[in-house]
């Protein structure tokens, strides 16, 4: 029936008898048949916690994980009274999604709670402790399997699969493997694209022993955690200062430029220009930003130096582009 408001409203009878026989269904883990009788009570708004809550496991129990995690977390902001009973069926939805991450980061907020009772405490705990362990060991799975892979992609001298493996291999701590790839940093072999990638991994999880690279007849030893990033040295945003006033003029260029300028860095990171090299780098970067617009510009007399310095950023480019895919 419809109310004064053009409504639809569910009459008192009915509404109490799809209440009953959904709530039966739920305790009997007949979780269709209270699908059917619960839904209803929620589509037109006739559903307490005890309802919603009925629903929401007969979701999870049919399999119906986006819809029932969707309304959980809208109850779980809105019910304060019911706050765990939500907060349990959310988790119980992310363990069966396999979303252990999520999981465990959320019972960690949860779990500042200074008002917390001690039985969802407890609780929470098992869940969590669950998922770690879950979680630990797909993630030695993966990265076993990643290692493999590496391997494979070194011994076939795949350079572009390489640089694809270090960077699934970022989110794993480095440690396991450590001394494998620091073997790949004095290897003359190894890509300098792959080099710099290994040394950024092993920088975004803090490694604090000192290592030693090889690159362009070079060796230095470094601690990963103490230099700065490609991008953010003091040099490269020197050398960004010095080029902002294209920005005013020719900002397509400017983009063009700096992006070069980046990925020449990249592969000569942790190698960065010195102040000696600054002039020679942002003439270079401009005759290649003229070159590559097409404009018709006074040319810029290109010396020894600046030329060298004009090939070896292309050559940078090209290198980077075809093993990032960039």
């Amino acid at each position: 029936m419809e109310n004064s408001k053009g409504e639809v409203v569910l009459f008192p009878k009915w509404r109490e008898k799809l209440r009953e026989k959904g709530l039966e269904a739920v305790r009997h883990q007949q979780y269709e048949e209270a699908i059917e009788s619960l839904e209803p009570l929620f589509h037109y708004r006739e559903a307490d916690d005890e309802v919603i809550t009925g629903l929401l496991i007969s979701w999870v129990g049919t399999g119906e994980y986006v819809q029932a995690e969707e309304v959980c977390l809208n109850r779980m902001k809105v019910s304060e009274s019911a706050y765990f009973q939500y907060l349990h069926i959310y988790i119980t939805i992310l363990f069966h999604e396999g979303k252990y991450r999520e999981l465990m980061t959320l019972v960690e907020e949860v779990l500042e709670q200074e008002d917390l009772p001690g039985e969802v405490r407890t609780q929470l705990w098992q869940m969590y402790n669950v998922s770690k362990d879950i979680e630990d060991s797909h993630q030695k799975e993966e990265q076993e399997y990643l290692m493999e892979e590496w391997q494979e992609a070194i011994n076939g001298q795949q350079i572009e699969k390489q640089y694809s493996i270090l960077m699934k291999l970022k989110s794993f701590d480095p440690v396991p493997s450590m001394e494998t790839f620091r073997g790949y940093l004095t290897d003359e072999e190894t890509h300098p694209v792959i080099k710099t990638a290994i040394i950024l991994w092993f920088q975004s999880h803090g490694v604090e022993e000192s290592t030693s690279i090889h690159k362009f007849g070079k060796t230095i030893s470094i601690v990963p955690v103490e230099i700065g990033s490609p991008s953010t040295h003091y040099i490269v945003k020197h050398l960004e200062l010095r080029l902002t006033h294209i920005e005013q003029e020719h900002p397509i260029m400017y983009d063009i430029i700096v992006t070069m300028l980046h990925r020449y860095i990249y592969i000569r990171y942790p190698f960065l220009p010195t102040e000696n090299e600054v002039t020679y780098i942002i003439e270079a970067l401009k005759m290649l930003g003229n070159e590559y617009l097409q404009l018709e510009e006074t040319p810029i007399r290109m010396g020894p130096e600046t030329e060298s310095y004009k090939k070896d950023i292309e050559v940078a480019n090209q290198q980077y582009r075809a093993i990032t895919g960039e």
